[in-house]
C-alpha cells in the first residue's frame, strides 16, 4: 500500500492542480494521502458532514448533489477524472455543502482539508489557481441554472445532455463529443428534473433524427446540433 501511495504521489505531482506547490508544501499536503477505489453508488460524504478532506478524482466520475429546503429541487454537478473538489466553502464552511456519490466506479485520492487550506493561503501561485477554479465553477453554475430553468421538459433534457458533454465529454476526431462513461436514462432524468420515460422519449427522437447515438449507455453527439 505504501508503494501504491508513493506511485500516486508521483502521479499527482505532475498534474496542473499540484504543480505550483513547493516540494515541502507537497510533502506536507500528501503526508496523510489516502487513495481508495469505490464502486458505483458509493457515498463519499453527505450534505452536512464535517468538511475534513479535499478530494481528487483519479478515475471515474463523482456526482455532487444538493437539494433545496423543500426537497423538490436538486442542484447537480459532476466531477470527472483529473479534477479536485470541493472548492466551495474554502475557509468559510465547517460542513460539506452537498452529497458526493460515485456515478461510476472511481479511484479517488484525498488529503486533509486543514492542510490544503493552510498551504493554499501561503502560496500566491496556488491561491491564484484556486481562485481561478472557483471563478470557473461559479460561471459554470450560473450558466447551468439559466439553461435548466425552463418549463419545457424536452429543452431540459437537451440541456442536460449538453451538461454531460461539458462535464464529462471527450472530443472525438470527427468533431463531436463522446461521454466515455455509462450514463443511465435515470441519471439524465434526474439532472433534467423529469421522468425516465420523458428522457427516453427525447433521446429516441434525437436518435431518429440522427442527432445522437446512445450505445451501451454511452452518449455521442454534436453539442451544437442537439435539436428536435
Amino acid at each position: 500500500m505504501l508503494q501504491s501511495e508513493d506511485t500516486y504521489r508521483h502521479y499527482l505531482r505532475q498534474l496542473p492542480e499540484f504543480r505550483e506547490f513547493t516540494e515541502a508544501e507537497f510533502t506536507k499536503l500528501t503526508h496523510d494521502l489516502n487513495v481508495k477505489t469505490y464502486p458505483k453508488g458509493q457515498v463519499l460524504f453527505d450534505h452536512g458532514d464535517s468538511r475534513q478532506r479535499f478530494y481528487y478524482v483519479i478515475k471515474g466520475v463523482v456526482r455532487l448533489e444538493r437539494q433545496d429546503e423543500t426537497g423538490n429541487f436538486s442542484f447537480i454537478n459532476y466531477v470527472k477524472a483529473i479534477k479536485g473538489f470541493p472548492y466551495r466553502g474554502l475557509y468559510t464552511d465547517a460542513d460539506y455543502p452537498y452529497t458526493a456519490t460515485a456515478l461510476t466506479a472511481i479511484t479517488i485520492a484525498s488529503v486533509s482539508m486543514t492542510s490544503f487550506e493552510a498551504i493554499v493561503a501561503l502560496n500566491p501561485l496556488v491561491t491564484r489557481q484556486v481562485i481561478s477554479q472557483m471563478s470557473r465553477l461559479l460561471d459554470q453554475m450560473e450558466n447551468r441554472l439559466q439553461k435548466l430553468v425552463t418549463s419545457s421538459a424536452t429543452s431540459r433534457v437537451i440541456q442536460a445532455l449538453s451538461i454531460f458533454g461539458t462535464d464529462m465529454g471527450e472530443q472525438t476526431p470527427e468533431g463531436d463529443v463522446l461521454i466515455p462513461y455509462p450514463i443511465t436514462l435515470i441519471e439524465l432524468a434526474r439532472l433534467s428534473g423529469t421522468t425516465r420515460e420523458t428522457a427516453g422519449q427525447v433521446v429516441t427522437k434525437l436518435e431518429v433524427a440522427g442527432k445522437l447515438t446512445y450505445n451501451k449507455k454511452r452518449f455521442r453527439f454534436d453539442p451544437h446540433d442537439l435539436t428536435i
